[in-house]
């Protein structure tokens, strides 16, 4: 697989659906086919919140999960492959000719994923200032610090619902203040409760799926 490549997935429905998508920090290319349409890609977006979106019957949807991180010439990459339908190793040959991978923000990346307490610890353990790093991965990436810290952080944190821990104690684990404020992280990111998507095996399931953290 293609060096600036985290998974492939596939999935399909025989019904009109609708899917809810988690922020996991990473895009994905997408090949959509649905029947009587002709196939289409495109490149997803890098969510700020869980979205509900509609698929059609009869849709067949192939994704190529890029790393955290990871730049993509989106126009130039969409208009080399829209001939290309399932040659798995063309699509990786493209990818590899429009993507690229910065390592200065894959460290950061690594840096702000791992547990750190703070953005500023983060600096300090890469070794940059907290203005070098803001501008390196607001360039980069289009997000802020913070923003991978607190994605990094409310991914664990909603994993650990699988098992049967109190909140208060998972809140303090993965560095909040108090449960109150792991709720109100769930509810920005997640549009729900801790406690609500404790009882949402769809969205636990999704969590488990390869992304930033």
């Amino acid at each position: 697989m293609n060096n600036n490549l985290l998974a492939k997935w596939e999935f399909s429905t025989d019904i009109d659906s609708t899917a809810l998508i988690v922020p996991d920090g990473c895009r994905d290319l997408i090949l959509q086919v649905t029947e009587g349409d002709r196939p289409r890609w495109f490149v997803s977006s890098l969510y700020d919140q869980s979205k509900s979106q509609s698929i059609q019957a009869r849709s067949v949807m192939n994704g190529f999960r890029f790393k955290p991180g990871v730049g993509v010439k989106t126009e130039s990459l969409l208009n080399s492959i829209s001939n290309i339908y399932f040659d798995d190793d063309e699509v990786f040959n493209r990818i590899d000719d429009f993507t690229y991978r910065n390592y200065c923000v894959a460290e950061a990346l690594e840096y702000l994923a791992s547990g750190v307490k703070s953005v500023a610890c983060a600096a300090t353990e890469i070794g940059v200032s907290q203005r070098t790093l803001q501008r390196l991965l607001s360039r980069e990436t289009n997000r802020s610090p913070i923003y991978w810290l607190m994605l990094a952080r409310v991914r664990r944190a909603a994993r650990a619902l699988a098992e049967p821990i109190p909140l208060i104690e998972i809140a303090d684990s993965f560095g909040y203040s108090d449960q109150a404020h792991m709720s109100r992280e769930f509810k920005h990111w997640f549009n729900v409760s801790p406690s609500v998507l404790r009882q949402s095996p769809a969205i636990l399931n999704q969590l488990n799926h390869l992304g930033y953290d």
